[in-house]
């Protein structure tokens, strides 16, 4: 194991113009399944960098195990995905860094177009592809996804409100993420706010002047399944982030990206609500509602670096 941490020295840092990225805690299995389809991509040689927060060696002997000489492994110390993912960015001279989540598999071509959407957009600091969501059965429960209509650029953060893709399918320009100052380590799993790390970086690339795109011509596959009832503490956790982010712009001083909060109430709460009343069901989605305020709350009594548009650390002890 010592070979492959050896590859991951920051004195040493990863070459190549495309690297992927994978941050992981505490899930070996899914880790081995996405390394056997990214390992088995004839079309890309692309260094594989998994940033490891597990608890304990399991990951790590997976890793271990694939034996390939394109896969770096560092045993992380930091606590969160954003956190993770700045770690791992800084170990690589990749201008490409494709991402993806440790429960997705990756289908052959995927890393190299995710690459080629970046490329063939110089504007664009943040790409979006397609996460679809494998078989499953819907009665038991559900797998997030993201299926664009089309092709999108992206070039203001109130359009972004429509157009949140997902970080299991994400690229990124990473010098164009650097001079921000890195992802925001307030969000993500394992940080302050549990979720929301790849819609706050969005907005942030779109507040400095930058683009971003989404394709659905490029997908990936999601085996995030949850149940119904892991369900709900999972939406109150992305909808308190997401209350979060759309605080975050306010915060640091342009109130009329208030918008954005009063997007994401009426048109992916309220909206579910009235429907639901107009069907005579239960008004599920409410719940919603009062979590994504907290957040907004939360997200306004937290400092923001005016520089890098991140929060700060050690702001406002917000829990969800």
């Amino acid at each position: 194991m010592g070979g492959i941490e050896a590859e991951c020295d920051r004195g040493s840092p990863v070459a190549g113009d495309i690297a992927v990225l994978v941050c992981t805690k505490n899930r070996p299995k899914d880790v081995e399944r996405l390394l056997r389809s990214l390992v088995e991509d004839a079309g890309t040689t692309a260094p594989i960098v998994i940033v490891d927060q597990s608890d304990n060696g399991d990951t790590a002997q997976v890793v271990s195990d694939a034996g390939s000489p394109r896969v770096c492994y560092v045993k992380s110390q930091t606590v969160g995905k954003g956190a993770a993912m700045n770690e791992g960015m800084l170990l690589m001279e990749a201008e490409f860094v494709v991402c993806t989540d440790d429960d997705c598999e990756a289908p052959v071509g995927w890393v190299a177009g995710m690459a080629a959407a970046l490329r063939d957009h110089p504007r664009a600091a943040v790409v979006f592809c397609k996460v679809k969501a494998p078989p499953h059965d819907r009665a038991l429960g559900y797998v997030p996804d993201y299926v664009p209509r089309r092709d999108r650029v992206i070039r203001r953060a109130m359009v972004s409100c429509a157009h949140r893709g997902l970080g299991a399918g994400m690229a990124l320009r990473r010098s164009a993420i650097l001079a921000l100052g890195g992802i925001d380590e307030t969000f993500g799993p394992g940080a302050r706010f549990g979720s929301g790390d790849d819609w706050d970086v969005q907005v942030r690339v779109l507040m400095n002047g930058w683009e971003t795109f989404e394709t659905n011509r490029v997908e990936i596959v999601h085996h995030g399944f949850r149940t119904y009832a892991e369900g709900r503490a999972h939406g109150a956790r992305d909808w308190y982030s997401l209350g979060a982010v759309a605080a975050k712009p306010v915060r640091a001083g342009h109130p009329t990206l208030a918008l954005m909060a009063l997007y994401i109430v009426v048109a992916d709460g309220l909206f579910e609500v009235v429907m639901n009343l107009y069907r005579f069901h239960r008004p599920n989605g409410a719940r919603r509602l009062v979590t994504f305020c907290r957040g907004f709350r939360h997200g306004l009594m937290t400092p923001v670096d005016q520089a890098t548009m991140s929060y700060s650390q050690a702001g406002s002890p917000a829990t969800s």
